[in-house]
């Protein structure tokens, strides 16, 4: 079963969709490798300063390009805390990595640009300028020109890698490099005596004899991929002439079974084979191309390939530990946002360094009207467990702010973690008071009373919740039942307009 879904899996692999995500991960695995889609609301974007990284300022621009990938991706997942976060980390790195290029002076020309344009066209199958524009679009650029730009920052990070991967002596051997380079393009047609294949497989003799009629057939100058949409019973690959794909013969050697694939080397392009008796049954293979690490191609693609490998390899060995030195003890990083240092140095439990970050945020015409301000300075202010100043926050709150639920819920948190059980007691109790009929904030109460062991509350509200669920089901009942009788008046009046007719 393991072979044959080999077979299937590896065919699927090949197929070659129109984006560009795939070949700029391959190349580079830059964000920009996502896709942004339209339609985002202007009123999430980003109004900075968000940092300066050596005394260069990231642009409101550069950050909202990330974080509108961002928005678009994670927004169900992640708080918007957490995503501003991730891409204020993002932008200091790709800051970090740019400003190493520029001490390099590593260039990129535009034929090297177009070279890797022209790849990208092949690998997506992109013929015509209709599906040129559509790949513009689906990376978030606004044209061509932009497009370049990307993929000029794609190939001058590569070629930074390569150098730190050389200088930090990753070892690349020959086998890696020949591994890398040696490709087979293949097509077979398959003759089942597997169940696993076929559900009535022929016999092996059977199966013998019709793979032998289609060899004799194609010798006589039959048509492959003909033969193999009429005959084969590999159906992952059937329609499409019995085509497996073009792949490194490393990775056919891993996912075919020894016979197929010793058969298929022996073979040269444009050769088809007699019938190979595998487990499956009895293929005929087709080389269409085979590419192998001889010749002159070869000479003048090892250096390139063993550049790739290279960069690829410093990539995942080496590059966020390269980052991390550059930042600790190399680059100067200042977060002018003081949301965005609150939340960065909450995260590195540095509470009172946070609480003066917030501070100051309540200062800034961005935040000081945000609810979110207000809790996330008493949260600082707790946790470094300073429990007035923590208090003190919610006597500066706007007056439309102080009856908020989430307020009194904070606030059960500061009590508790002061020791103050009836305060927490009666914050809960407003907050309660505060979510009326709506279930899950009242189940968020509930929890907090039991964790505080308010156990008498915690049953009056528990039986509280179980009336209002049940008046809620028996609603949803009684709506269900009218929107059935509505459904059958108009069956039946269908019915008698069908009679009548």
């Amino acid at each position: 079963m393991a072979g044959i879904m080999n077979l299937r899996r590896l065919s699927k692999s090949l197929v070659k969709p129109v984006v560009i995500i795939l070949v700029l991960a391959m190349c580079i695995g830059l964000f920009y490798a996502f896709p942004r889609l339209g339609g985002t609301d202007d009123s999430y974007l980003y109004k900075g300063p968000s940092v300066r990284v050596n005394g260069v300022k990231v642009k409101d621009k550069e950050f909202n390009d990330i974080y509108i990938r961002f928005l678009q991706q994670f927004s169900s997942s992640m708080s918007e805390e957490e995503m501003k976060e991730r891409t204020l980390e993002y932008l200091i790195d790709q800051e970090i990595i740019k400003q190493a290029i520029k001490a390099r002076k590593i260039t990129v020309s535009n034929q090297e640009i177009d070279d890797l344009l022209t790849k990208i066209k092949i690998y997506n199958q992109i013929d015509t300028e209709e599906e040129m524009q559509m790949l513009i679009k689906q990376v978030g650029t606004k044209n061509l020109k932009e497009l370049k730009e990307i993929l000029r920052q794609i190939l001058a990070e590569q070629k930074l890698y390569v150098d730190l991967g050389k200088e930090l002596e990753i070892e690349v051997t020959d086998e890696e490099i020949v591994e890398a380079y040696e490709q087979i393009d293949l097509s077979h047609i398959l003759i089942a005596t597997s169940s696993l294949v076929k559900e009535n497989p022929l016999s092996e003799r059977e199966a013998f004899k019709k793979a032998e009629d289609i060899f004799k057939k194609l010798n006589a100058g039959g048509d492959f991929e003909a033969l193999a949409k009429e005959f084969s019973d590999d159906l992952s690959n059937k329609d499409q002439g019995g085509h497996l794909g073009n792949a490194n013969i490393v990775y056919y050697k891993s996912a075919f079974v020894p016979e197929f694939i010793e058969a298929a080397l022996k073979l040269d392009s444009g050769e088809f084979s007699a019938p190979v008796k595998t487990q499956f049954g009895y293929h005929i293979i087709k080389v269409i191309d085979k590419q192998l690490a001889e010749g002159e191609e070869w000479e003048q693609e090892k250096i390139k390939i063993s550049d790739e490998i290279f960069s690829r390899k410093f990539q995942s060995e080496k590059r966020a530990d390269w980052l991390k030195e550059e930042r600790e003890k190399t680059a100067t990083i200042e977060i002018l946002d003081p949301m965005l240092l609150g939340y960065h140095l909450q995260l590195k439990e540095k509470w009172n360094e946070a609480a003066l970050a917030y501070e100051k945020a309540l200062k800034d015409k961005r935040y000081k009207k945000d609810l979110k301000t207000f809790l996330s300075l008493a949260e600082a202010y707790k946790q470094a467990s300073n429990y007035d100043a923590a208090l003190d926050v919610f006597l500066r709150l706007p007056e439309r702010f102080k009856d908020d639920y989430q307020v009194y819920l904070v606030k059960a948190e500061i009590y508790k973690a002061k020791g103050d059980q009836e305060q927490a007691k009666e914050a809960l109790l407003g907050a309660e008071k505060k979510a009326g009929d709506e279930i899950y904030l009242l189940k968020q109460v509930l929890v907090k009373m039991n964790e505080l062991e308010f156990t008498e509350e915690a049953k009056t509200l528990e039986d509280k919740i179980a009336v209002i669920q049940a008046r809620i089901d028996k609603e949803q009942e009684e709506f269900n039942k009218l929107l059935q009788e509505e459904q059958e008046k108009i069956e039946t009046h269908n019915q008698e307009g069908i009679t009548e007719e």
